[in-house]
């Protein structure tokens, strides 16, 4: 798979990843503070689709880019059935709002590798964009999913979200 195909398929995970968190904020209404962050976490990834759709043309102005990461069709497919089953258990009627918050934790468990592998292999100007706009803001982004952790009383999840953080600022040296 070519870089830009890499980056479509990654688009469209972001894509779901609004939908995904669309679908809690909508489906905990009543719980406003998490609702409102769910949302948050929803436009987050809206300006991560916008993103990797950029970056597809900066990959083409770029001549190509590099070498895409490692993705075969079989490991997307795996991928995205992962995260179907994140979406599947999100959707049931009895997922409890404090599991929402661990399934929330894990789709970004997910999302966090293959951007950072995706990142070393963007030509200049799509990495830098990348970094500033997925890499840097999810220091931001986690602390939201950390107030969410808080607000809707999954404290056994709050390690989970700083490893994610810590790895934001690793990759930012």
């Amino acid at each position: 798979m070519n870089l830009n195909a890499v980056l479509e398929r990654y688009a469209g995970l972001e894509k779901r990843g609004v939908l995904f968190y669309r679908g809690l904020a909508e489906r905990w209404h009543d719980h406003h503070e998490a609702a409102r962050l769910w949302r948050e976490l929803s436009n987050t990834e809206a300006s991560h689709f916008a993103l990797l759709e950029l970056a597809q043309d900066w990959v083409a102005m770029a001549g190509g880019g590099q070498s895409a990461p490692a993705l075969d069709e079989a490991a997307f497919e795996a991928l995205s059935a992962r995260m179907a089953e994140l979406e599947a258990a999100a959707g049931r009627s009895d997922c409890a709002r404090e599991e929402a918050v661990e399934l929330s934790i894990r789709w970004e468990e997910l999302e966090l590798p293959r951007i950072l592998e995706l990142v070393a292999h963007l030509p200049a100007r799509a990495r830098g964009q990348v970094m500033a706009g997925m890499v840097a803001e999810g220091v931001e982004h986690y602390r939201m999913l950390q107030e969410l952790v808080r607000v809707a009383g999954a404290a056994s999840q709050a390690e989970r979200v700083n490893t994610l953080a810590e790895r934001c600022r690793s990759a930012l040296g």
